[in-house]
């Protein structure tokens, strides 16, 4: 069915849990955004269907930690050499997941194959819905995460199907915006994602290329402090820090000793947690005779979750560097590398999504932008993912500890510790 636009939907409904909880949708900590007068905000409009979630159990955790080493690794790949890199899994998901909504059948089974593991988006949407409340349920971190679509106000160029759009509200919580996608779209877009990232990432767009019609964005903000603090005496600030070029870097360097060991065929690490003990920072240092980006080319999420689920409960000695960086990236060659190539080209089969003047609606960019700082008090980091749709061609231990000394290039993870999901991931080759 095709949404017509003169006509108001249905305000939104709650949803239920597998618990048999009824939460109202506004779990997800949705912030109001004000939009300029050439906007039509349709969030209050539009009706969201009772639902039972899924908890998260061993298939949609491997399924979505494969989906997330191998967006890293192609990230990685695909990236520049030697400087810092930093995606979100969580935020590119969230933004396909809602994408893959409005995907027929011709492309339907490379975008499941590639998110899910081949799981139908009938089945995974519960589970994301499920999982996400749950991130931003804590009460001892900042956990925010908001979903917009934006669809260009011409009904000449695309419908948008109801169905769509209803589906995204009540799985994802997702705004629907109609926009004339001019300057003033631009600015509001941006807003959008200043709000909904703590002004940690303060805009995503300089313009609105020709034939882009939609844009489904996510956006999250994560802050959390360390759950032991650091004392005066554990913290050097004249440490050292030796970057991918062999050049020394003066940084504050911070000394703890934790409680949770990594060890690998190539690297090892450690796990320090955020209060309240819901998320963790994962730290991995690869052996120094490889660089970070050959850890990664050989990082599977095999690997990866027996990494943490074997972790070793001893003490280890590790040092941690203050930083901070911003990344930005397009994730069509690393996206279409897992197997989407087919959702970027005019081809593809987004008929449940819309319709449009020319027949065609396709990917045209993933956009991702991401911010971390990591300093003696914890971690602010944010993200936001935008899928551009185009219709024109276009234990007790006596052994001395281990020591793991973040002072040259390193792995990380932000993590969820229930189920050792990272939310963001990254490389540090620099601390400057």
């Amino acid at each position: 069915m095709k949404l017509s636009f003169t006509t108001f939907l249905k305000t939104i409904t709650s949803v239920t849990l597998m618990s048999g909880i009824t939460l109202s949708l506004a779990a997800c900590n949705h912030s109001p955004v004000t939009t300029s007068a050439n906007q039509k905000n349709l969030t209050s409009d539009i009706h969201a269907e009772t639902i039972t979630g899924q908890t998260a159990d061993d298939r949609f955790i491997t399924s979505t930690a494969g989906f997330s080493i191998e967006l890293f690794r192609q990230s990685v790949q695909s990236g520049p050499a030697g400087e810092n890199i930093l995606i979100s899994p969580e935020s590119v998901l969230s933004a396909l997941a809602m994408t893959a909504n409005g995907v027929g059948s011709s492309t339907r089974s490379d975008m499941e194959s590639v998110l899910c593991n081949g799981m139908a988006m009938e089945e995974f949407n519960p589970y994301m819905y499920t999982y996400n409340n749950k991130l931003t349920g804590s009460e001892d971190v900042s956990f925010h995460l908001a979903n917009s679509i934006w669809i260009k106000d011409n009904a000449d160029e695309i419908q948008v199907h109801e169905d769509f759009l209803q589906t995204d509200k009540t799985y994802y919580n997702a705004d629907a915006f109609l926009a004339a996608f001019d300057d003033e779209t631009v600015t509001d877009i941006n807003n959008w994602v200043d709000t909904n990232t703590n002004s940690m990432i303060p805009s995503l767009l300089n313009e609105i290329p020709e034939g882009t019609v939609m844009y489904l964005i996510n956006a999250l903000a994560f802050e959390g402090t360390w759950e032991t603090p650091y004392e005066e005496y554990q913290i050097n600030e004249e440490g050292t820090f030796t970057n991918s070029n062999g050049i020394e870097e003066t940084v504050p360097m911070l000394n703890s000793t934790e409680g949770e060991y990594l060890t690998g065929d190539h690297a090892t690490g450690f796990i320090k947690y955020y209060e309240g003990g819901e998320f963790a920072f994962l730290a991995l240092l690869p052996e120094e005779e490889i660089t970070v980006e050959e850890y990664v080319n050989t990082l599977t999420a095999k690997e990866y979750l027996s990494l943490y689920n074997n972790r070793e409960y001893r003490d280890v000695i590790v040092r941690i560097p203050e930083f901070s960086y911003e990344y930005s990236t397009e994730l069509k060659e690393p996206l279409s590398n897992m197997g989407m190539a087919g959702a970027f080209l005019p081809s593809a089969d987004f008929t449940n999504m819309a319709d449009t003047d020319t027949g065609e609606l396709f990917i045209s960019r993933v956009l991702h932008k991401t911010y971390i700082e990591l300093d003696r008090a914890g971690t602010k980091a944010a993200a936001v993912t935008a899928v551009e749709m185009n219709k024109e061609s276009c234990a007790i231990d006596t052994e001395e500890p281990p020591m793991v000394f973040l002072d040259r290039p390193f792995v990380y993870a932000i993590i969820d510790t229930e189920t050792g999901l990272p939310i963001f991931m990254g490389t540090v080759n620099t601390v400057e």
